[in-house]
């Protein structure tokens, strides 16, 4: 029987606050995992997983988890925020000369050298794009990367592909498996002038709502100020990634897929060169008065 690889050292900042809530959860009579995840309505593997430090938990999980110890959720805010600005230190890389945290450092590329040819699988239409996205994510092992950004929300002008390639998405991260699954979305949320568009920004709260308990699911906001649609991308595990192309006055949406963990890499590198200086999106609609 192959052995599965060990999990790497959680980072200081996850290790040390997932202590804090151990001591929390002591304190209160040490109430089981699945007795707190019916307080805090989520996965009993979600708890599991913030308390042995195998995932930062996002405030309003956190939130949950103190009123189930019968604590002050606002007596917590600052050890989190502390938490989770170290977390971010970290992710960022070495502090410039300014103090300030530097910028993503490129991650490193394979030499492969010579020329590469990639067998790609084309999509016409949205349905057909969807449909198989859907069941890429599905079949997903432990990682999920994916962007939106375009000028209307995902619950307008969409089809029954569409619609099941988002719920899939939550679904995968919502399941209760003691796998260290992950999905982070970058939202690109359109601006004139400084001035959020009004649908995207309600569909955002929604959002919001609808995933903040959910540990293995982020959300970051991308300011987008052109007036067309990005290149949007799902990046599945190590090796698939899908690319999609919208825009024109039908909105319609075609694309390809490519299975080659070399292209994926460069993919991933651009994604998280992205996502390191974004903003949570909870804490941009906070900003926005969301």
């Amino acid at each position: 029987m192959t052995e599965r690889p060990a999990s790497p050292p959680a980072p200081e900042p996850v290790e040390a606050f997932a202590e804090q809530l151990r001591e929390l959860r002591l304190r209160c009579f040490e109430p089981t995992e699945a007795r707190l995840a019916l307080q805090m309505k989520c996965g009993r593997s979600s708890v599991s997983a913030m308390l042995n430090g195998r995932r930062f938990p996002s405030w309003e999980l956190t939130s949950a988890f103190v009123s189930a110890c019968g604590a002050e959720p606002a007596d917590w805010l600052d050890r989190w925020r502390d938490a989770k600005r170290r977390l971010d230190a970290l992710r960022r890389g070495p502090a410039g000369r300014d103090g300030a945290a530097g910028a993503a450092a490129p991650a490193a590329l394979p030499d492969v050298g010579g020329d590469a040819l990639l067998a790609a699988t084309w999509y016409r239409s949205n349905p057909e794009f969807y449909s198989a996205a859907a069941r890429c994510v599905r079949a997903a092992r432990s990682e999920i990367r994916v962007t939106y950004t375009r000028r209307y929300p995902p619950d307008q002008y969409t089809t029954k592909a569409s619609a099941d390639y988002f719920a899939d998405i939550l679904s995968w991260a919502r399941e209760d498996t003691e796998d260290q699954r992950s999905v982070r979305r970058i939202i690109g949320i359109p601006e004139c002038e400084g001035v959020p568009d009004r649908d995207v920004l309600a569909w955002a709260r929604r959002h919001r709502e609808e995933t903040g308990r959910l540990l293995n699911y982020e959300a970051n906001v991308l300011r987008w100020t052109a007036a067309a649609d990005g290149l949007n991308m799902a990046l599945i595990d190590d090796s698939t990634v899908f690319l999609a192309f919208s825009g024109g006055a039908r909105q319609k949406l075609n694309g390809f897929s490519v299975q080659d963990p070399t292209y994926m890499s460069y993919f991933a590198a651009y994604f998280e060169q992205l996502w390191t200086p974004l903003q949570p999106l909870g804490a941009y609609l906070d900003s926005t008065g969301g």
